[in-house]
């Protein structure tokens, strides 16, 4: 029997979103509960970002048989294409695994800048896995420049720093944790939105 879902990433903090994603926050989502090993495996690139971006066609073209839809996120910087434009990225993957035998039962997603992007969600959920305060963190957020959404435009240089004022180091399961408690809804990032919709299209409740 076909398992549901492949999904390639970059790294272990990309893997430890979509795993909580998947497997926590079905409801939040409006998709079906997911299983780890029984209904979707994640996989993470040993070249990350650009290893993903050059190397998914022929990493998951063993999986074709035994999977119904395959799923591929990395981030736009480090991807080794920065010159293009993500939805471009997306658009260009997406065909070539097409034509080589997923037709339409695959999704690119190109976060731009990066993971971390994602993060900024919302500052009570930072503020309680880093143990700083909200103001703590508005004065953090006031030192870096900001974006259209009001997140920081480089997102990972201003997490680091959160990390590094709240004493706790960088790891993948941070980035668990807010997975499980973060409204999603309030991520409005063009990547996560369009990440949101693929999997409610291809596992409705």
């Amino acid at each position: 029997m076909k398992r549901e879902l492949m999904v390639l990433v970059a790294d272990a903090d990309a893997e430890a979103v979509v795993r909580t994603l998947l497997s926590k926050r079905h409801k939040s989502l409006g998709i079906k509960l997911m299983k780890e090993g029984k209904d979707f495996v994640i996989h993470k690139h040993p070249n990350r970002d650009s290893g993903v971006r050059t190397g998914a066609v022929d990493f998951l073209r063993p999986f074709q048989r035994d999977f119904n839809h395959a799923l591929v996120i990395f981030d736009h910087k480090g991807c080794g294409a920065e010159g293009k434009k993500p939805q471009d990225l997306e658009e260009e993957l997406e065909q070539e695994l097409k034509r080589n035998g997923w037709h339409d039962r695959c999704a690119v997603i190109v976060i731009e800048p990066e993971l971390e992007a994602w993060v900024w969600a919302g500052l009570h959920h930072i503020a309680r896995v880093t143990g700083l305060t909200i103001t703590d963190l508005q004065g953090l957020m006031a030192k870096f420049t900001k974006g259209n959404l009001g997140k920081p435009v480089e997102p990972k240089e201003a997490w680091r720093e959160v990390l590094r004022r709240g004493g706790r180091k960088p790891s993948a399961k941070i980035f668990g944790e807010l997975t499980e408690s973060v409204g999603l809804s309030k991520c409005q990032d063009r990547a996560f939105r369009k990440l949101v919709a693929v999997l409610r299209s291809w596992f409705p409740p």
